[in-house]
């Protein structure tokens, strides 16, 4: 990994400079720690989401929204600000405080019928929000990681979608009993560490096969007496895509699954998700190192609960673009543990 090691450090924003340094190296000395910190708080979308920070270090904006905090703290913890500074500290602490009140607006009820549901909603959301920033000794984190783990237990127990789902109406609606992971939950396990242990990471392992084996996971919606709601199904129905035919988006959403996935350490133990990564390594190792295909879609660079990859400030130029696929696709190897490919 040489090759894109160097390119990186050469080329990218300090965001991904500081994270290669910090996750890929693991070497840093306090004076380089406190340039990049210092150059990545001048990025313009971080300026941005503090500036709309009001005294206390809410964003008055609907929590699960493009403009909110749950997107704030998700962009700051991507572009690599540390959770002990002032201004991410005090989002995560209101988010803290709020605990009743922090998903007023767009999320509030079908939050909680999720929940209650099995399917993650509202607390999963927060969970996964502390997780992202690197936090997860607080107990609602560790519950919701719990009620996570339970979910991927359930999934190995399906031999079929007809096993979950049945038709309503024109649509597709889980069965009562029904719990089912969301993305939450995966970005919830993926960045937590202290769950891992040998049988809690088969039940992870099993599970993400099985949904590998029913790749490609048809919509479903939740059914509360007549309302159908949607679960956060985002990059949730193929985990086994044919890569030689993706779309730009479907690119993005790959990216984004594949380093969950990475991070919680199943690739390697899965055929399937094995192909996809040795793909995406002789794509590099053909590329001097980098990640050169074209593709451009907004998933990739306009930032929301979901959306949102890119680090550098555009794709106005191709080598902004390239550093921006090209880090996505050190941390997938990184994480899945591949040792080389140049």
């Amino acid at each position: 990994m040489n090759e894109t090691i160097r390119y990186l450090l050469d080329s990218a924003c300090p965001s991904i400079k500081y994270r290669v340094k910090k996750e890929i190296l693991n070497e840093m000395s306090s004076d380089e720690e406190e340039l990049l910190q210092s150059q990545i708080l001048e990025d313009k979308l971080v300026q941005e989401f503090i500036e709309r920070q009001s005294p206390d270090g809410w964003i008055e904006e609907d929590f699960h929204s493009e403009k909110g905090v749950e997107t704030a703290i998700r962009l700051l913890s991507e572009k690599g600000v540390l959770p002990n500074q002032p201004s991410l500290k005090g989002m995560l602490g209101e988010l803290e405080r709020r605990e009743d009140t922090f998903d007023k607006g767009c999320l509030f009820n079908i939050g909680k019928i999720l929940d209650h549901k099995s399917f993650g909603g509202s607390k999963v959301i927060r969970a996964a929000t502390f997780a992202h920033a690197g936090i997860e000794d607080r107990h609602f984190v560790k519950e919701q990681i719990e009620w996570a783990l339970d979910k991927l237990k359930f999934v190995c127990s399906v031999s079929a979608i007809d096993d979950i789902a049945i038709h309503y109406k024109d649509k597709l609606v889980f069965m009562d009993g029904t719990k089912w992971p969301c993305i939450y939950d995966l970005r919830l396990l993926a960045y937590t560490k202290a769950w891992r242990s040998e049988e809690n990471k088969e039940i992870v392992v099993d599970s993400i096969k099985r949904m590998v084996e029913l790749s490609p996971i048809p919509y479903i919606h939740v059914l509360k007496r007549n309302q159908l709601i949607a679960p956060a199904a985002f990059c949730m129905q193929d985990f086994n895509p044919d890569v030689n035919v993706l779309k730009d988006s479907e690119w993005m959403m790959w990216f984004h699954r594949m380093e969950i996935l990475a991070r919680l350490g199943v690739t390697s133990h899965i055929k399937e998700l094995e192909q996809q990564i040795d793909f995406l390594a002789k794509l590099l190792r053909e590329n001097n190192g980098i990640f050169n295909k074209r593709m451009n879609h907004y998933y990739f660079t306009k930032w929301s609960p979901y959306s949102g990859l890119a680090l550098e400030k555009d794709w106005r130029t191709e080598k902004r673009r390239i550093c921006d696929l090209t880090f996505r696709s050190l941390l997938i190897l990184h994480y899945s543990g591949y040792k080389d490919y140049n």
